[in-house]
């Protein structure tokens, strides 16, 4: 008749935070100024099943039990009398029809107005009789158990998915006074029945190995080939010599001019092979050549780590502070502790620290055992009394398993457990009645940075309470691997009466990173913080010539004649030679000027340094302390440091730079129809698209369909993306409107039997697999997968039963539905005997066979034999 689904059977969404309900239920339970509920039951009532009231819908009547039936402000203890619809929210669901979600509410009512009880008659007016007798059927007949019973029925009876039920207060926001606001919502699945008795569970596609570079082999000449060569030559002249005596006057003329047409031969094949991408050995020369084809080639990048900071005092600490990862032997430069062998990192920003951002506990809600799963978006914090974080929308948390509470000690808690976020809003304040001297934030961050896996915020303890072991570390610094230098004299330091200048920092090893902007990083997620772009890395060099500082670029293509730029051109031996500009395009450089550069050394992956090992100040590059003088400042990097790179191998590039320039050489504007659909297709996530020329009643419009990859359908940006690169190559006078493919959905059935020794359910099971719509393991792809089918493309017979009969143990099979969803049996009788579904050229055939979604199609497999 009905069906109960407590607070533990399923996980609240993400956001707001998942709480642990039974943790919950076991604090309130008996309060007597707490209320909150007790679970959510679906009176199913589904036609056929014992007990079915005639009249009455099937899983859209909900009993809402209360968890003490305390009197909030009733007549009786219980749900108030005055309670309606208006009280009710439902919120989840993931279809798409608007017919069906969301799920709305009709009507609410206490459950002894509309059953009644022992002693209390129920009012006839609210409802008709079969509901009446629906209700009462569904609810024991004890008058204390109706009265904490709150009946809701729904607009439809939902999808597959997870609802959550909210009870709200007054004005339609909060939780209802007397309520426990975590106990005020609780989730419930309207579905009584599971359709199949398989594992729902997906298998984990692997991904696909990486393969090996290629290894370039290369020939040269030497001297004694020439030798050997020119005496040679000597004896066809000479016929009657044939002393080969070193002494020998002629010998000795034959080996000098081996030697010097070696030298020759060596200056002429440096000069032909650096006059080619494909042979040039000078790692300038491979830069310049694939430059002209529109690849950089990046030198590198910097890894990138946070260090968390302790302080105890409210203080600034200004950007280029330097961390090393061993003791320093006294007070060390940063440039000396790099050439001693340590690692140096360095901060990128000035940083306000706060005591009170040192460690701040998450909070359980009082759940001994209370963990944040993976994939969340959100936390509560517990703020101790007194205290102020102040934090905001853009803060950096890590988020750290700290189970003694020494946030600086790396060898506390699991390295594997911490994790970086970015707040996207302002924390929310929350009031715990079970806790008074903490303030409850609710803090949310990005989407990207949502928990790779799962954090323990509490555990139990010896005494039976919860143990918090998780923090939020909130002083939080972002820092570069490099060691500073101060101004430095150039070599040469200035330039000479003629010639181009092209001096070199006094030391190798110039450190490349990704330029770091305070105000940008705080808008994106801490993720792309921490994998910084090598393509984007710049030279970390700053010229001073007197009069003015010369700036890193790229290159000087989009240079003036007056800007201030240079370019860091690093050999393989690690010397970097600067080319500064020639009046045209960058400044030339001043012939009576001094040069001196201020610059960093490192980078590449020896700075990726594992967690708990930057804990040492060193001297700013000034000489000035690390440390701001007149506070204790601790750090340490809770988290491993990433994105450095090595210079990007020449080798690689030969291959990549020419598949660069041949992309490039597309038509760059749209004249036909096919010419937007390919130009659409140059988009990233775009599998397939078709375009055709509509009129609109004023003018001709380019209707593009793109059919999306399958793990980017529902990504905005792929349309987006596609409709600003159509808006740069369109014709004038023609819009452009980018549309979703017209998806057909299948309703197919087949009927196998299987051979002797096979059971029905591992058959079962490896055919739904191999005619699903998911990602299979090893890397493959199920037969219906989205990406397997594109516009116009048919649905052959012979495929499906191909893929069929590779099941192992599947003597034969037979199709017995072969047709559109919805289409009548005639469809099946024509498609079969054509052998075939076809499409139109716009639409996309669909057999998701998804619960959730059956508009996407159905596949029907019946069984027989076997074992």
């Amino acid at each position: 008749m009905s069906t109960s689904v407590g607070p533990a059977a399923v996980s609240l969404a993400a956001t707001p935070p998942a709480i642990d309900r039974d943790a919950r239920r076991a604090l309130v339970e008996g309060s007597t100024h707490l209320e909150g509920i007790d679970f959510v039951e679906v009176v199913s009532n589904h036609v056929g099943n014992p007990g079915h009231v005639a009249g009455a819908p099937s899983q859209r009547t909900l009993l809402v039990h209360l968890l003490n039936g305390t009197d909030l402000g009733g007549a009786t203890a219980g749900v108030p009398e005055d309670w309606r619809a208006e009280r009710v929210r439902i919120t989840g669901g993931v279809r798409a029809d608007p017919r069906v979600n969301p799920v709305g509410v009709e009507w609410a009512y206490p459950a002894l107005a509309v059953a009644g009880a022992d002693g209390v008659p129920p009012t006839p007016v609210l409802l008709g009789p079969a509901d009446r007798r629906l209700i009462d059927e569904a609810l024991p007949p004890a008058r204390e158990i109706r009265a904490r019973v709150l009946v809701v029925r729904t607009t439809t009876s939902g999808d597959w998915s997870t609802y959550v039920l909210h009870l709200v207060g007054d004005d339609g926001t909060g939780a209802p006074d007397g309520f426990d606001p975590p106990l005020a919502r609780a989730p419930f699945g309207f579905t009584v029945d599971c359709v199949t008795g398989l594992d729902c569970a997906s298998p984990v596609a692997d991904l696909p190995a990486a393969g090996a570079s290629p290894v370039l082999d290369y020939l040269a000449r030497d001297a004694e080939a020439l030798r050997t060569r020119l005496l040679d030559r000597l004896s066809a002249l000479v016929p009657g010599w044939a002393d080969r005596n070193a002494a020998d006057p002629a010998v000795m003329l034959a080996e000098l001019f081996a030697y010097l047409g070696d030298r020759l031969a060596y200056w002429q094949d440096a000069v032909a092979v650096e006059a080619y991408l494909g042979t040039a050995r000078r790692r300038t020369s491979v830069r310049r050549h694939a430059r002209i084809l529109d690849h950089r080639l990046h030198e590198g990048c910097s890894a990138r780590v946070l260090l968390a900071l302790t302080t105890d005092t409210a203080v600034t600490l200004p950007a280029g502070a330097a961390v090393c990862d061993t003791p320093p032997d006294g007070d060390l430069l940063p440039v000396d502790a790099d050439e001693s062998g340590s690692l140096v990192v360095e901060t990128c920003h000035d940083l306000a620290l706060l005591p009170d951002r040192n460690a701040i506990p998450l909070h359980a809600w009082g759940d001994a055992e209370h963990t944040l799963p993976a994939g969340a978006t959100a936390a509560y914090l517990a703020v101790p009394g007194g205290a102020a974080p102040r934090l905001a929308a853009g803060d950096l948390l890590v988020l750290a398993d700290c189970p003694a509470g020494r946030p600086g000690d790396s060898a506390v808690g699991d390295p594997a457990r911490r994790f970086a976020v970015r707040l996207d809003r302002d924390p929310v304040r929350h009031v715990d009645d079970l806790a008074a001297a903490v303030t409850v934030l609710e803090v949310h961050w990005h989407a990207e940075d949502a928990l790779p896996a799962p954090l323990t915020v509490a555990e139990p303890s010896p005494d039976g309470t919860g143990s918090v072991r998780a923090v939020a570390l909130a002083n939080v610094a972002v820092a570069d691997h490099g060691a500073s230098l101060t101004w430095e004299l150039l070599d040469p330091p200035r330039p000479d009466a003629d010639g181009p200048y092209r001096p070199r920092p006094a030391r190798t090893g110039l450190a490349f990173a990704e330029p770091f902007d305070l105000r940008a990083a705080a808008t994106r997620a801490a993720s792309r913080l921490t994998a910084p772009d090598p393509g984007t890395a710049l030279a970390q060099i700053t010229v001073d010539d007197g009069q003015r500082l010369w700036h890193p670029r790229p290159d000087l293509l989009g240079s003036s004649r007056l800007d201030p730029h240079l370019v860091a051109e690093p050999e393989s031996d690690g010397v970097a030679r600067l080319r500064f500009g020639d009046g045209v395009t960058g400044r030339a450089p001043s012939r009576q000027a001094t040069y001196t550069a201020r610059y960093r050394l490192g980078g590449g992956t020896r700075g990726n340094v594992g967690a708990g090992r930057l804990q040492h100040w060193l001297l700013r590059a000034d000489g000035s302390p690390g440390a701001v003088s007149g506070s204790q400042l601790s750090v340490w990097n809770p988290l491993p440091g990433s994105g450095g790179n090595d210079p990007e191998n020449l080798d690689a590039v030969r291959q990549l730079a020419p598949a660069v320039l041949q992309g490039s050489r597309g038509q760059l504007r749209a004249v036909t129809s096919s010419d937007y659909a390919l130009s659409a297709q140059e988009v990233s996530g775009v599998q397939r698209s078709v375009a055709r020329r509509r009129w609109t009643g004023s003018w001709y419009a380019q209707e593009v369909t793109v059919d999306a990859l399958a793990a980017r359908v529902e990504d905005r940006a792929v349309p987006l993306a596609v409709s600003a690169l159509l808006e740069t190559r369109r014709m004038a006078g023609v819009d452009v409107a980018v549309a979703r493919p017209v998806y057909v959905a299948l309703g197919l059935e087949l009927f196998g039997c299987l051979a002797p020794g096979y059971l029905v359910a591992d058959v079962e099971r490896q055919l739904v697999d191999a005619l699903s719509s998911r990602l299979l393991p090893g890397a493959s792809t199920g037969f219906f997968h989205p990406d397997r089918f594109t516009f116009a493309q048919p649905l052959q017979l012979s495929d499906l039963v191909a893929a069929a009969m590779a099941v192992p143990g599947l003597a034969w099979v037979e199709v017995r539905r072969f047709a559109r969803l919805g289409a009548p049996g005639a469809a099946t009788r024509v498609n079969l005997a054509a052998g075939r579904i076809s499409a139109g050229p716009r639409e996309v055939l669909r057999c998701d066979s998804d619960p959730n979604n059956p508009e996407a199609g159905r596949l029907t497999v019946v069984l027989g034999g076997g074992s």
